[in-house]
């Protein structure tokens, strides 16, 4: 059991968090915390980021749709003046969530074109002798 004075004593500790970004760790008030931990724990679930930020944009857009159809159903049948609500609102999920499939692609055709230029320098980096006349590798490391 606890006596008051542990307690006390436990209460005067500092109660901050710091990251160290050269160990990439966390400093926790009971203990020390890795990012690699945080991956084990969460299954990695934050590298898959990616793939989460397309489907949430997929549907996004399909209910972005879905809401104008709606907003438009309802401005054309009661002929308001202006912008309703419901036709405003689909509008903005329907931009929000196109765009961030837009940029979805585009950052895994960028990832993509880096990953194929880091390939082709490795392929290139094996090279060991080769024939500039006739364009012909003489040599390859196997590594």
């Amino acid at each position: 059991m606890a006596t008051s004075e542990d307690l006390s004593s436990q209460s005067n500790s500092t109660q901050t968090v710091k990251y160290d970004p050269k160990s990439q760790t966390v400093m926790l008030p009971n203990g020390l915390v890795s990012v690699a931990g945080v991956t084990v724990v969460t299954g990695g679930a934050e590298l898959s980021c990616g793939s989460c930020m397309l489907a949430f944009g997929v549907w996004g857009t399909l209910v972005g749709l879905s809401v104008v159809a709606l907003g438009l159903w309802d401005h054309l049948e009661y002929k308001n003046s202006g912008l309703s609500h419901l036709l405003a609102l689909g509008l903005v999920l329907l931009l929000t969530s196109s765009s961030l499939v837009a940029v979805t692609f585009g950052l895994r055709s960028l990832m993509k074109k880096r990953r194929m230029m880091a390939r082709r320098e490795r392929a290139e980096a094996n090279l060991v002798l080769v024939n500039d006349y006739a364009k012909v590798v003489l040599k390859r490391v196997t590594v």
